[in-house]
């Protein structure tokens, strides 16, 4: 250690501190460094806390701000889970929503929290780095490598942390947008009961918890347990859940794959009544109504902790999370996943309804809600595990050591129901089927096969780090103690997956997996420049880190990452900050080659609309490659944060905080778009291949062969076929395009008491000043900022109040209007403003069971708010509200019982 070899310690002292202070000030501070050595005591580690955005215990992160929720300002959301929480923070993307989370999209069932709503959709592992105690957690989903936030009970939490600025320089991959800490309990004692319940129109939620813990001499142990549960949402609960938007402005866009069904025969087009009566003209009905806006959902989540000091140097500590969900979602018979489907039924049929006399085939569309009910009810089951072990060992001279080993599990199984449309073609094709949703039934035997199909995902993910840092102080200059931390990381990931396609646990299943190793190295140092010795006017203290992180990633290279802070004190309660940094995100294995959906689809040939596509004879067709992509780039970032936080003492109670925010965002893995199938723009080129003229079937299969060896195939695509391909557009995951964000982060209150009590006011929030996208070789940029993808402003406003053993707070949530692009122009979306409460009781001198009971009361939108009408259809065929800008659940209220044993 550097106590134990002064020659080499001096010699450190005196470059770092020639550079800091020049020469003369330098050998001052080189020949008094050893007696402030001398004169450290070790610190225990109970009371050094690591705080979100550094690796140096004890000092806040230089240059950049924290968000912090307490767990009182966790209560007072009302959730029941970390994701519902999280939507309490404007900074994040799913502010005031119910998410994308609906349960039929098998790929990506997790709510990724996004500071800034940077990186939703472009990526499986996202560009917010998410955390628990600081160390990370396996990722879940089938295209997703995010960790799942509601697996954290949240009677665990002491607080949540959030930092809006790039942090790869400490934490590496993931964390270009930002980071997000879960910090749980510590030194906590007794026990804890909580039971909660809310409803809403058509929606039901419960939530119990138990809290134990107990704290000794030399350390403690906690255990958190919760099972929540909620019903789900059915789209036929809410009036504006409507194809039809002809009432709001819009045009019909109600399917016609309606029950009764529409017949073409003889190309004339006719429609069936209940009844069975035939007419010209075509059904439309709202065939995705009963699918799910929120999916039913019970979870099981336990985390436990314990720390012990085995002597007075040495602390062993070790967790615990364990959580297993199951989602449950309906999707009607026209979504996604259930797939209706159009039939021929030849004149042979017993079903067959003979139109004037006609004996011609009949194309006729099949709605399975005739037969199978509204909705087919798809299930996710989930089970996560996060196991940590460690030691901190306290060192002479103030040092720590800490060792960290790491290991998560992640097991998602997916399982979407439907029909099998191959049998359904062939039985009605055969007379053994009916189709039509009038007459005579179906055999049930055959009906049951027809209802018996499955797309079934599994994936496995694994994570295995193991971390050994060590911090502590180098040397005393004149404003304190300069502080260093070192450390290196070995990290594994793992990603196994299936999906299988076919009649229920019957089909031949195709698997994929990989796994990626990361050798790590970082460093930061802290430098008070300016401190309680040597401070000046309008300079109370000055404080400058420097940090940087080496990582080599056994599949996409190395990469390093420097970061440097500066955090100005200019009086008591006055600073400035400012940090400038890099920062990278590796691909996630659900974006690489690994990815389960990578496959090569047969693709309609449509000659003068897409790209190579010149014919449109029987065979014609295209091939498009979708999915991963094992030839991806790190996405990379620059970042700039600049603000100022205020708390004079003169305004007592006021404090203002304000961060700008500038990121450049490069190499943005997504897809690109439909462009290269019809835009013959030449920076579409690299994404096609189409068969250049004169060329031979011999000369384009050698071209053609390569680019589909290795896929799997969905739809009949050469080799299944004798044909080739007219072309093949590659449409997988690419490092497609660049982003430039700024913006500004504020927070403002006022806390003061008078006679009625104390009152807090407070509104937080960001407003996005540029967002623009851009495609390398094409001169337009995409202007984002203002459309759902990045809405400008975002905001909540609070009026607290407390008084004696009661406690209430009003929330004002505000989410900005933007702009939705339709067929028929651009639509413009209305904001959505919604008033939430929360209020406690806690009984006064209350004895026996009394001892310790609190009371809660929270209802969020109290005024039953709509979500504003959205034209476009969102993801799984859902019409009418837009779930990542807005919330279905309306009114919800929800009561409690608390009680401390």
């Amino acid at each position: 250690m550097l106590n134990k070899t002064p020659y080499k310690q001096k010699a450190l002292v005196a470059a770092i501190s020639a550079i800091l202070a020049g020469s003369a000030y330098a050998q001052a501070q080189t020949d008094a460094a050893p007696d402030a050595v001398a004169e450290a005591k070790p610190v225990p580690t109970d009371n050094v806390v690591t705080v979100t955005g550094t690796s140096i215990r004890g000092i806040a992160p230089v240059g950049a701000g924290l968000t912090k929720m307490s767990i009182a300002d966790i209560a007072a959301t009302g959730a029941t889970t970390g994701t519902e929480m999280l939507r309490a923070l404007p900074q994040l993307n799913n502010f005031n929503t119910t998410g994308n989370n609906t349960g039929s999209n098998q790929a990506n069932f997790v709510d990724q929290p996004a500071v800034h709503g940077i990186g939703v959709g472009n990526g499986g592992g996202g560009l917010t780095l998410l955390l628990l105690d600081g160390h990370r957690l396996p990722g879940a989903g089938i295209n997703q490598t995010a960790p799942d936030a509601g697996g954290i009970p949240l009677s665990a939490l002491q607080r949540v942390e959030v930092m809006a600025d790039g942090g790869s320089s400490i934490y590496g991959s993931d964390a270009i947008a930002g980071v997000v800490n879960f910090v749980t309990r510590r030194n906590f004692n007794g026990a804890e009961t909580g039971f909660n319940t809310g409803a809403s129109s058509g929606y039901r939620t419960t939530n119990f918890s138990q809290l134990f813990g107990k704290t000794w001499d030399n350390g403690g142990w906690l255990l958190s347990y919760e099972h929540t549960h909620n019903t789900a949402l059915s789209g036929a609960k809410r009036e504006y859940i409507v194809n039809d938007q002809r009432p709001y402005g819009g045009a019909d866009t109600r399917s016609t794959n309606c029950s009764p069904a529409n017949i073409t025969m003889n190309g004339t087009a006719y429609k069936l009544s209940a009844g069975g009566a035939i007419t010209p003209g075509t059904n439309s009905c709202e065939a995705n109504r009963a699918t799910d806006l929120y999916p039913a959902q019970t979870r099981d989540s336990l985390f436990t902790s314990v720390r012990h000091h085995t002597s007075e140097a040495v602390e062993l500590y070790g967790s615990v999370l364990a959580s297993e969900r199951e989602v449950k979602s309906g999707v009607a018979g026209d979504g996604v996943t259930s797939g209706g489907t159009t039939v021929n039924v030849p004149f042979t049929s017993p079903f067959y309804l003979p139109i004037n006399g006609s004996t011609a085939t009949q194309s006729v569309t099949y709605n399975p809600s005739a037969d199978f009910g509204p909705a087919f009810t798809n299930n996710i089951k989930t089970k996560t595990l996060s196991v940590v072990a460690g030691a901190n060992v306290e060192l002479s001279g103030g040092w720590n050591a800490k060792v960290e080993f790491n290991y998560g599990l992640e097991r998602d199984d997916v399982r979407n129901h439907g029909i099998d449309q191959a049998l359904a073609s062939t039985s009605a094709a055969n007379g053994s089927f009916n189709p039509y949703g009038v007459g005579a039934k179906t055999d049930a035997a055959l009906l049951a096969r027809i209802g018996n199909y499955e797309t079934r995902y599994y994936a496995r993910q694994t994570l295995k780090e193991g971390q050994a840092k060590l911090d502590g102080g180098l040397f005393a200059i004149r404003g304190g103690e300069v502080k260093l931390a070192v450390g290196v990381d070995v990290r594994q990931e793992g990603f196994d997956g299936l999906v299988v396609t076919g009649q229920r646990d019957a089909g031949t299943p195709y698997t994929t997996g990989g796994t990626r190793t990361s050798r790590s190295a970082f460093g930061e140092l802290f430098f008070p420049l300016v401190g309680s010795a040597n401070r000046l006017p309008g300079v109370q203290k000055l404080d400058l880190s420097l940090a940087a992180r080496y990582d080599n990633y056994s599949d996409v290279g190395s990469t390093t990452n420097p970061k440097a802070g500066i955090t100005w004190t200019v009086v008591d309660g006055a600073q400035i900050r400012m940090s400038s940094g890099r920062s990278f995100h590796a691909p996630s294995l659900a974006d690489a080659g690994t990815a389960i959906d990578t496959r090569a689809i047969r693709f309609p040939c449509v000659p003068g609309a897409y790209i190579g596509c010149n014919s449109a004879g029987a065979s014609d067709y295209t091939v498009v490659l979708a999915g991963g992509n094992s030839n991806l780039k790190p996405e990379k970032a620059k970042t700039l944060n600049a603000g100022f936080d205020l708390s004079p003492s003169l305004l007592n109670g006021v404090k203002l905080s304000m961060s700008y925010f500038l990121i450049n965002y490069d190499d943005v893995i997504t897809f690109p778009t439909f462009g290269p199938v019809v835009n013959p723009l030449a920076a579409y080129d690299k994404y096609r291949v189409t068969r250049p003229a004169g060329t031979t079937d011999a000369q384009w299969l050698a071209i053609v062969q390569p680019l589909l060896n290795g896929f799997r195939h969905d739809g009949q695509v050469y080799p299944d076929v004798s044909s080739l391909p007219t072309a093949v557009y590659d449409l997988r995951r690419q490092n497609f395009a660049d982003e430039r964000i700024h913006g500004i982060d504020f927070d403002i209150g006022y806390a003061f008491r008078t006679d009625l009590g104390k009152f807090n006011l407070n509104l937080a929030g960001t407003r996005l000043l540029k967002f623009d996208q851009i495609v390398p070789g094409v001169a337009d940029k995409i202007d984002l900022l203002g459309t759902n993808y990045a809405i400008k402003t975002k905001a909540r406003a609070q009026l607290g109040w407390s008084s004696g053993n009661v406690a209430g707070s009003v929330f004002l949530n505000y989410t900005g209007g933007y702009r939705n692009a339709i067929s028929t122009g651009v639509q413009q979306v209305a904001s959505f403003n919604t008033v939430d409460t929360n209020w406690a009781w806690t009984l006064p001198n209350s004895d026996g069971w009394l001892k310790g009971l609190k009371l809660t009361v929270n209802v969020s939108n109290i005024f039953n708010r709509n979500p504003p009408v959205f034209f476009t259809s969102g993801s799984n065929g859902i019409i009418g509200y837009d779930a990542t800008a807005a919330s279905a659940l309306g009114r919800v209220v929800s009561v409690g019982l608390h009680k401390d044993w």
